[in-house]
């Protein structure tokens, strides 16, 4: 392989790289708005440290934006060995150990440091936004944006922006009791030129030629009305995405609606019950992640999402039939 070939030349990567804007000054809005714009349209790699209860996670990333096109490769550095090589919304998903390759398609933008999804206005109407103290992060100044819920029905996030691009370099979601159930942050992180293009091709891109390649996942996701709808969603939280999908060990389509207040997300699933299955409704909260299932009728409802136990109860219980268009 002929790595210099692969890079980008600097003129390219110069374009990549944002033009100085003028500072968001104190309005807290403008940062966050210009957090969320960072994370698509800044290039950027480095080390992420994930925690979420008594678990850790570290992952490197590295994203691009060239040709008005975001570019990303995430490589899991712990546990099972796996990546994913992202255009935009097209994802090819790297299992080296099962010698796989999946073709599938993002749902949601949720992946830090692109944590802010949704209009910032939308994000305002449910949640206090103001701005915190200045931190050195990797010796880099980093402002925190304060977002406090005006419910029980979501978390409070605490997100760290670089001063200079905007990028965020942490991020934490606290309980009802202040205590962090989620953190995200850098460890290392280069930015602009230092990153090439050649970083992007996937570790596996050689040896993948002969793995199995699975594409029942964009075949079969679908956006389609699925039939079904959430009737009281909590305030705020607005369907973003809704298909039939193939997923793993499923013998039929399952529908799948994301609902989204810009910052959290919550996924339903409503799936057909297989014969002589039982299920009982249950809820679990692990960290910021709560899940709540139902049976309901011939059918089974599952919802997730990183809100409080009673935000996913909310919504699966009032999860029903949507009425035929006349």
């Amino acid at each position: 392989m002929r790595g210099i070939a692969a890079l980008l030349p600097a003129a390219a990567l110069a374009a990549a790289w944002p033009a100085a804007a003028a500072g968001p000054g104190n309005d807290p809005i403008a940062w966050l708005q210009r957090a969320a714009a960072s994370a698509r349209q800044t290039t950027y790699a480095g080390t992420v440290v994930h925690m979420s209860g008594d678990r850790a996670s570290t992952t490197r990333i590295t994203h691009l934006f060239y040709g008005g096109a975001e570019h990303e490769k995430i490589e899991a550095l712990d546990g099972d060995r796996r990546e994913i090589v992202r255009h935009n919304d097209e994802m090819q998903c790297f299992f080296p150990d099962a010698k796989t390759v999946r073709v599938d398609r993002r749902v949601t933008a949720r992946f830090f440091p692109s944590l802010v999804a949704g209009p910032v206005q939308v994000i305002a109407e449910n949640y206090r936004v103001k701005l915190g103290g200045v931190e050195r992060v990797l010796g880099r100044d980093c402002q925190w944006i304060h977002l406090d819920p005006k419910d029980a029905l979501r978390f409070a996030q605490r997100l760290c922006a670089e001063v200079d691009s905007g990028l965020l370099l942490r991020a934490k979601t606290l309980g009802p009791r202040q205590q962090v159930l989620e953190h995200f942050t850098f460890t290392d992180l280069r930015m602009g030129p230092q990153v090439s293009r050649g970083e992007l091709k996937s570790t596996f891109h050689a040896q993948s030629k002969d793995w199995r390649r699975d594409n029942e996942s964009t075949a079969e996701a679908r956006q389609v009305p699925t039939g079904w709808a959430v009737g009281e969603a909590p305030p705020g939280f607005r369907l973003v995405s809704e298909m039939q999908r193939k997923l793993p060990n499923r013998a039929k389509p399952v529908s799948h609606l994301v609902y989204s207040d810009g910052l959290a997300t919550m996924s339903v699933f409503v799936e057909p019950l297989n014969s002589g299955q039982r299920a009982d409704e249950a809820a679990n909260e692990d960290g910021a992640l709560s899940v709540f299932v139902r049976p309901m009728g011939d059918h089974l409802v599952t919802v997730l999402g990183e809100v409080p136990t009673a935000a996913v109860q909310q919504a699966g219980r009032s999860v029903s039939r949507q009425p035929a268009a006349r």
